[in-house]
């Protein structure tokens, strides 16, 4: 059950487990390959295959890069180098089955075949590194067949600590260019290659430089890395793909990169060329026309001149291409911060606003788009918003009786408003973030987007929330987007259920990761000196000295009518003053306050005698006291519940204990 138990968690989080047996690698399940990976395959083969206990994954959307090689130096050399080119973040994971040896697992949307390379050392020893790929499979969970030792994952992070959505994404050109990098580093150490399994296209970069001949004498590592890209992209092409407007493109490209002297045009030509013979496209067009079509691309980028520089922020010259990109401080703009709330929340930045509900957290949105779309005066005398576009997201309430009435009544501006969903299921923060930046770039002017509330859109059954690594996955490229488009993304969260911790960062969500990713956290709490009023209070801020609270009411105004009904709506009634009191200050008092609260409401109701504990419950929470604070009271005051005697089913009773009833007797 606890095999199934994991299996499940990995179907969850987007895999297609396998099971295998125990102490073995391939599976013996009939037609593994396409046979079902749900949640009932893998609940019933607990019954159907109760010996295959070891769990694989299947590769044709989870490519796993396989370094098999038993030199630990080298091994570390061709990690580092897979390393060394992802650039879409994501969360790198690491399986151990029989060190060195280790496997990396990524992500693919179009699935391709598996790739290898295999080299002997001069001792005899043979090493390969593979890409395991469509019809593969690798074991994540179980007993290694050779050690008969669990397999194990580096800092006991597994796929069970992150969804498939959050692993770097790759496609059949950046495997290639894998075997190609980690071959060079087996040849460097004095290996032999003894063959390689590379599908239709065999270490592409290779093929195309024996045939023309050139080393990019004279080109940078950016120029080289662009052409050799190009190149390997160019020639898996299928046929009827486009084949011939994308070799005028990579025409284009890599001659704008001639004219920026990153480039030797004589090696664009040549190594263009070969990449068109070998997805065929020379043997269909024939090679006139092939070369017509490089050259009309190169005479247009030639025209236009970009050198790395353009592209990459001004790396230092010299280095090796499994280097790193090295930025001296001094090239970097300085710039100060762009606030969009002055002193409260910056633009190109994540922000919370967290708080239990019936706090006002959905007006406070309110309100801040209200001042970013209608020029609304900030409170307190804080300054002004600046104007723009607002993106909201919605997922709790109708956006036709709730959020539009308390847009109007913050004083927004609906035209600049734009509500934004998926068609046919839930937006996903992890998978549909590029949809999100083409609708920024679409709408224009966009300075804010409000997700409420944000713990709704990080991919149904696919992260963890309390998960700090799953939560750092979904939020990491999301501040990245932030920063570049120069956007606020302002998140509403709820308070965890921990309501007897005061700190105001532990009660947001479930994963500290959450506040640590925001550079402003605010706490939408109780007021504890006017019981009447609520406050917005700082709970983190790294970018601004410390902000006063901020005290507000919640109004009632008439925005509207319908069929001769009045439609109401809530609003944020500002206070004139700050308030000097902290988030934990806050909380600390407000919990106290609250429990001398339901302290007299126990005492009061119980001084007569037993009163029914479903009773107690309603009527506290009617007088604001939850369930939780009650509880607490009841245990302050020594209250046993006690069954209705004489009663199989009876009901349960709450009465103070004897010298307790006798004490408040006396008071009174």
């Amino acid at each position: 059950m606890a095999v199934t138990q994991r299996r499940i968690g990995l179907v969850k989080r987007g895999y297609k487990p396998i099971p295998i047996l125990s102490g073995r690698k391939r599976p013996a399940l009939p037609g593994w390959e396409q046979a079902p990976a749900d949640l009932d395959a893998v609940t019933a083969w607990a019954d159907e295959r109760p010996g295959e206990l070891s769990t694989g994954i299947r590769t044709s959307d989870t490519p796993g890069f396989d370094i098999d090689i038993r030199d630990e130096r080298v091994a570390d050399e061709v990690q580092q180098a897979l390393l060394n080119m992802i650039s879409g973040g994501g969360t790198i994971l690491k399986r151990v089955g029989q060190p060195p040896k280790r496997l990396i697992p990524f992500r693919c949307v179009t699935p391709f075949k598996k790739m290898s390379a295999t080299f002997k050392a001069p001792d005899g020893t043979v090493h390969k590194v593979e890409v395991l790929a469509d019809g593969q499979q690798f074991v994540a969970e179980g007993i290694h067949e050779d050690t008969q030792q669990p397999y194990r994952w580096a800092e006991n992070v597994s796929l069970l600590n992150v969804a498939h959505e959050h692993l770097p994404l790759v496609d059949g050109a950046f495997a290639r260019r894998f075997i190609a990098e980690a071959s060079e580093i087996m040849r460097r150490a004095g290996w032999v290659e003894v063959g390689a399994k590379n599908g239709k296209a065999p270490n592409v970069t290779q093929v195309i430089s024996a045939k023309v001949g050139g080393n990019g004498a004279g080109s940078s590592i950016y120029g080289r890395t662009a052409l050799r890209d190009e190149c390997d992209k160019l020639a898996t092409m299928p046929k009827d793909s486009g084949r011939n407007n994308a070799l005028n493109s990579a025409a284009f490209s890599l001659s704008q990169l001639v004219a920026g002297g990153e480039l030797q045009e004589t090696d664009v030509v040549n190594h263009l060329f070969a990449a068109a013979e070998k997805c065929g496209l020379v043997a269909e067009d024939g090679a006139a026309s092939v070369r017509a079509t490089i050259a009309s691309g190169a005479k247009a980028g030639r025209e236009q001149p970009r050198c790395a520089n353009q592209v990459e922020q001004k790396a230092e010259p010299d280095q090796g291409d499994d280097e790193l990109v090295i930025t001296r401080a001094d090239q970097v703009e300085m710039r100060a911060v762009d606030w969009l709330w002055p002193g409260r929340f910056a633009r190109g930045k994540f922000g919370l606003i967290a708080g239990l509900p019936d706090m006002g957290k959905g007006q406070i949105a309110a309100f801040i788009a209200a001042a970013l779309t209608n020029e609304v005066e900030l409170p307190c005398g804080e300054g002004a918003a600046p104007q723009g576009n607002v993106i909201w997201f919605n997922a709790e309430d109708s956006a036709s009786d709730t959020v539009i009435p308390r847009l109007i009544a913050a004083g927004a501006d609906l035209k600049r408003i734009r509500f934004v969903a998926r068609k046919g299921r839930m937006f996903s923060l992890v998978s549909d973030l590029e949809l999100l930046r083409k609708t920024i770039e679409r709408v224009g002017d966009v300075v804010a987007v409000i997700i409420d509330p944000v713990s709704a859109y990080v991919g149904v059954g696919k992260v963890d929330g309390r998960s700090a690594s799953d939560v750092r996955g979904v939020l990491s490229p999301m501040k990245d987007m932030a920063e570049e488009l120069r956007i606020a993304i302002i998140g509403i969260g709820h308070f965890n259920k921990k309501d007897d911790v005061k700190s105001a960062l532990l009660r947001v969500s479930d994963s500290i990761a959450w506040v640590a990713a925001a550079r402003h956290v605010y706490a939408a709490v109780d007021d504890p000196e006017n019981k009447g009023c609520k406050l917005f209070v700082k709970a983190k801020n790294n970018l601004a000295p410390d902000t006063k609270a901020l005290r507000y009411g919640i109004g009632v105004k008439t925005v509207g009518h319908l069929a001769g009904a009045k439609i109401d709506a809530p609003f944020i009634v500002w206070h004139s003053q700050h308030v000097d009191i902290t988030a934990n200050e806050a909380m600390a008092a407000s919990g106290t306050t609250a429990k001398r609260e339901a302290r007299e409401f126990l005492l009061g109701r119980l001084e007569a005698g037993p009163v029914k504990s479903d009773e107690l419950v309603e009527e506290a929470a009617q007088n604001g006291i939850s369930k939780a604070t009650l509880r607490r009271a009841q245990r302050d005051l020594g209250i046993k519940p006690r069954k209705e005697r004489g009663k199989v089913d009876g009901d349960w009773f709450w009465e103070l204990p004897p010298q307790r009833r006798c004490k408040s007797q006396r008071e009174n």
